[in-house]
Order: C-alpha cells, then sequence, then structure tokens
C-alpha cells in the first residue's frame, strides 16, 4: 500500500509541475530585430533583454514554434548570405545565432528541427569559417 501512495504523490507532483512559459514579446519582433541585437555579438545579445535562448520558451505550442523559427531562419539566410560572400561580422553573428539556437533548443526539445535548418546556413563559409566558430562559442555560452 506505501508504493501506491508513493505513486500517487510522484504523479500529483508532476501535473502540478507545469513549467510552461509564454513566448516573450520581444522573440516576435522579426528577423531585423534579430539581426540588430546581433551587432552585438561576440559580446552577450538580447532583444530588449532577451537572450536569444529564451525565445525557445518551455512548453512552446506549436505557433511559438513556427514563428520563432520563421524568424531565425530569416535573419540565418541573410547572414548567411553575406558570410558566404566574405562578411567576416555577418559569420560571427550566424555562429552566435546558431549557438544560442543551440543553448535554447536544449531548453524546451522542441528546436531541435529549428537549429538543423539555421545550421544548413553555414554551409561554404570557407572564408569566414574562424569567425563563425568564434561567434558559435559566444552564442553557446551566452545566447
Amino acid at each position: 500500500m506505501r508504493w501506491l501512495a508513493a505513486i500517487c504523490v510522484l504523479v500529483l507532483a508532476g501535473c502540478g509541475g507545469d513549467r510552461s512559459e509564454s513566448l516573450p514579446a520581444a522573440c516576435t519582433d522579426g528577423p531585423t530585430a534579430i539581426q540588430k541585437a546581433l551587432t552585438k555579438a561576440p559580446r552577450p545579445v538580447s532583444m530588449n533583454g532577451t537572450p536569444i535562448s529564451h525565445c525557445f520558451n518551455r512548453g512552446a505550442r506549436a505557433e511559438d514554434v513556427q514563428i520563432v523559427g520563421s524568424f531565425l531562419l530569416a535573419a540565418a539566410q541573410e547572414l548567411g548570405d553575406r558570410a558566404r560572400a566574405g562578411d567576416q561580422q555577418a559569420a560571427l553573428r550566424l555562429g552566435y545565432l546558431v549557438g544560442a539556437a543551440q543553448r535554447g533548443a536544449k531548453r524546451n526539445g522542441l528546436g531541435d528541427e529549428i537549429v538543423r535548418r539555421l545550421e544548413a546556413e553555414t554551409s561554404g563559409l570557407d572564408r569566414t569559417r574562424t569567425a563563425y566558430e568564434q561567434g558559435l562559442r559566444a552564442g553557446s555560452a551566452k545566447g
């Protein structure tokens, strides 16, 4: 009978432990706002005080994932194009964005596909690979 009581306590504790977060408003400002915030990289980047990784909110709704993914991908595509053309700053910012997204995906587990698509924008960065990697380290640590 004790084991049944213990199971009930665990189940009830799990039900009361909803750690859902709402999507921060700064995460809905669009790809231009993301790119503007990334001008601070490799220093910590935030949008109105919200780190990019916090746009991967816990308990995210499908709409949240779609909004965040589309904005991050649009920013990454522009940065990737510029980085492939030799723009070192764009490569650093792209790296930061990818690192911050990787960090954020760990928060909710739903961002793996977003991260995969962002990482696809890093192909062909031969001349700017070092700057990209510097940004990736910074985004992973502070993003």
